[in-house]
């Protein structure tokens, strides 16, 4: 446990200059989002979740895999924001998230990063095009699951769930791909909030969706700059 803490701060130490600015203005953002807004429990998990979220995804780009324990913390807070929301599909993808990323992360806190120095793998164009097609084919019976269990916004968050499954699965398998499925996974989060802000249905959809398209900015970066991406 001692080994384990001195490790996290190593980790911490590790942020770049271009994460830290990035972290820095999220932060500043959501704290003047949080200060002139009622102050209630929900705002309260809204903002450790979206803090903590945030630099789970910078820590993320960069390759280290503190953003196991980060990960694990923002989707406790996420799963409670979108139960709230009525957003289900989101809430079994935080799950999922959990289970192949954070724990796996966490457990092998020490060894996890060498997948990365010994390079990672990339699908095949092949491979890439069976995706999609189940992806499609598993998301069109889920819209119908989920306006049955009454789902605030079935399209888009059964979308979500598809699509950050998949991402969640590549990063598990240890293939750099995932974030292109990531990039994909935050534009769909930015409609899924961005419609919760329109209809007024969930009080934390102004941060959430800033916080999308913060995880946007992050993938992009992960995607064309990071190491994990080459």
């Amino acid at each position: 446990m001692k080994n384990y803490v001195k490790w996290l701060g190593t980790e911490i130490k590790s942020l770049n200059t271009a994460g830290a600015v990035m972290l820095a203005f999220m932060v500043g953002v959501q704290l003047a989002l949080f200060m002139v807004a009622p102050i209630t429990g929900l705002s309260v998990i809204t903002l450790v979740a979206t803090l903590v979220g945030s630099a789970c995804t910078v820590y993320m780009m960069i390759g280290k895999p503190i953003n196991g324990l980060l990960g694990l913390i923002s989707a406790l807070g996420f799963i409670y924001v979108n139960w709230t929301a009525g957003h289900y599909a989101s809430v079994l993808d935080q799950l999922v998230f959990v289970a192949l990323i954070d724990i796996p992360l966490i457990v092998t806190w020490k060894s996890w990063g060498h997948r990365i120095k010994n390079g990672v793998k990339h699908l095949s164009f092949g491979n890439w095009m069976s995706t999609l097609a189940l992806m499609v084919i598993i998301w069109l019976p889920l819209i119908i699951v989920y306006t049955w269990l009454g789902d605030s916004n079935p399209v888009w968050d059964s979308l979500t769930l598809v699509i950050g499954a998949f991402a969640s699965l590549y990063v598990f398998l240890g293939y750099g791909d995932s974030y292109t499925l990531w990039l994909m996974a935050d534009v769909v989060n930015i409609a899924l909030w961005f419609t919760a802000l329109s209809a007024g249905y969930s009080a934390s959809s102004l941060p959430m969706l800033l916080t999308m398209a913060f995880y946007l900015m992050t993938a992009l970066y992960g995607r064309f700059v990071s190491v994990w991406s080459k």
